[in-house]
């Protein structure tokens, strides 16, 4: 408008309307962004959050275990929600099928891609040899890192004769057989110590299982 020109009274009579008006687009765009930034705090607060990995599933993961993952680039990971050692031994204890699996330890990396997991679950087998445990590590079949069968009858339903728990490891990180066998060996404990086992297994000594990798000069340890 130039300096010193006459409003007319129609414009005069359109001037609040129109300051109304831009009050209230302005605000709304203001709200808007309120809500985006609540809507990223959210999801901020719902996704996982990284860990040490010493502090992951439970505390299963001793220093020697994270010392060889960090030397294959792992010290910090994201745990994905699983099951606690007694959830999952209450859920086992009242299944009447076999074959449905618990999550105890489910990690990812930074991008979403899978670490290490292992699991549990009944199968519709016994421990081979009548043995109370059986552990298979060493030799990776697939994306499988070890197992463990535990014999662990509660029942006349659910016999030692017909049935074992079978614990699964899968592993992107590659730490040694030793490093899987106390995983499985660590985390089955936990699970079996919460069931009413007629007889509680005798676990090996992960040493039993597999040796105890030596570093070599290099401070390097073989998988």
């Amino acid at each position: 408008m130039r300096k010193g020109a006459m409003l007319t009274p129609s414009f005069r009579r359109l001037l609040p309307a129109a300051c109304a008006l831009a009050s209230a687009l302005t605000l709304a765009g203001c709200d808007g962004d309120g809500e985006k930034s609540e809507d990223n705090d959210a999801s901020a607060k719902t996704s996982p959050a990284e860990v040490r990995l010493e502090e992951a599933c439970g505390g299963v993961f001793d220093k020697k275990i994270a010392a060889e993952a960090a030397r294959s680039g792992v010290d910090r990971v994201t745990p994905v929600k699983s099951e606690s050692p007694a959830e999952a031994a209450a859920g086992l204890s009242k299944e009447t099928t076999w074959g449905t699996g618990h999550d105890l330890c489910f990690l990812e990396n930074g991008r979403g891609e899978e670490l290490m997991s292992l699991d549990v679950a009944w199968v519709a087998h016994p421990v081979p040899g009548g043995d109370s445990v059986r552990a298979s590590v060493g030799k990776p079949i697939g994306g499988s890192a070890g197992s463990l069968e535990v014999r662990c009858g509660l029942n006349e339903r659910r016999t030692g004769n017909r049935y074992a728990l079978e614990f699964n490891l899968r592993d992107a990180i590659t730490v040694s057989a030793h490093s899987h066998a106390k995983l499985l060996i660590a985390t089955a404990k936990k699970v079996t110590s919460a069931m009413a086992c007629q007889k509680q297994p005798q676990y090996p000594a992960p040493e039993s299982v597999a040796p105890a990798p030596k570093p070599d000069k290099y401070g390097r340890v073989a998988r």
